[in-house]
């Protein structure tokens, strides 16, 4: 796969970037973005910071929470404004407990639908013991976080329990996400398959710079509509070395001119931008 030699360093800590415009110009901001891909196996926790502000997209497994705690220590993290869950499976949803018990949250975000198995009972059961205020996405939202617009929103996909095994088809009922930031723009696309996919690309979403590719970087039917409607500069995929991306997805990334960065053989993935299109990247094995 393709990177930027001159970007990729050693450790995600080691990079210090200078300040060159804030997100919102206009409006006298001086924040800069830092969206980390969590290393947590095959699983998604991903951490965006603008200025002081912070919020996570899922949670990976409990087993990695401690992992992630570290990271966000590290980063400065105390709070989070929010907690957006893309879907209820255990390789998103299984650190919402240890890290709500951790840290104070502002604000839950659930998919709208009522899942069918036992990982929908747990993250229900976290969240209320927790007692964190939760709110389900069944319409378009949109969040400030810091100067950045934080827009989430569901696809027009049925919910059909038992179709792809206990959680059904639950993958292409992920939320989806965006950021953006003056010229910065962040994609998450959660664990979309073939059904998903479809239902995104009927919406007039346009060109991000940076995407999390679906679904850990299986291959699907859509992807190359998906990279075409995009046209990604970064590719960030969320696997692991027992379960990697698809060789054909990362064919696909290296012949469009992406740079992909796989959590497997990078491990955390930090991407950073100050709002004018330029980003820098930088991975962490540790």
């Amino acid at each position: 796969m393709k990177k930027f030699p001159s970007l990729v360093l050693a450790t995600a800590f080691a990079l210090t970037l200078p300040v060159v415009v804030g997100c919102g110009e206009a409006q006298g901001s001086t924040g800069d973005v830092s969206v980390s891909y969590i290393d947590v196996g095959k699983g998604d926790c991903i951490l965006l910071q603008v200025g002081e502000s912070s919020a996570l997209i899922d949670a990976g497994y409990e087993e990695t929470s401690d992992k992630v705690l570290s990271h966000l220590r590290k980063h400065g993290v105390s709070h989070l404004d929010y907690l957006i869950v893309t879907h209820y499976d255990r390789d998103h949803i299984g650190g919402v407990r240890p890290i709500g018990k951790a840290l104070p949250i502002d604000a839950v975000y659930l998919p709208g639908y009522v899942g069918s198995d036992k990982n929908y009972r747990t993250l229900l059961s976290a969240v209320e013991d927790l007692r964190l205020p939760a709110k389900r996405v069944d319409k378009e939202l949109s969040l400030k976080l810091g100067d950045a617009a934080l827009d989430v929103f569901p696809l027009n996909v049925a919910y059909v329990p038992g179709t792809k095994g206990e959680e059904g088809n639950d993958n292409d009922l992920s939320l989806v996400a965006t950021l953006t930031c003056g010229n910065d723009s962040y994609l998450f696309s959660g664990d979309l398959e073939e059904d998903g996919l479809e239902a995104y690309l009927k919406g007039p979403r346009g060109r991000f710079d940076v995407l999390k590719m679906p679904h850990h970087g299986q291959k699907s039917a859509l992807t190359d509509e998906l990279l075409d409607s995009v046209k990604p500069k970064v590719a960030i995929i969320t696997d692991s070395a027992n379960d990697p991306a698809s060789k054909k997805t990362l064919k696909m990334l290296d012949a469009i001119g992406a740079d992909a960065y796989c959590t497997s053989s990078s491990g955390t993935i930090v991407v950073q931008s100050d709002g004018a299109g330029r980003y820098s990247v930088s991975t962490d094995r540790g």
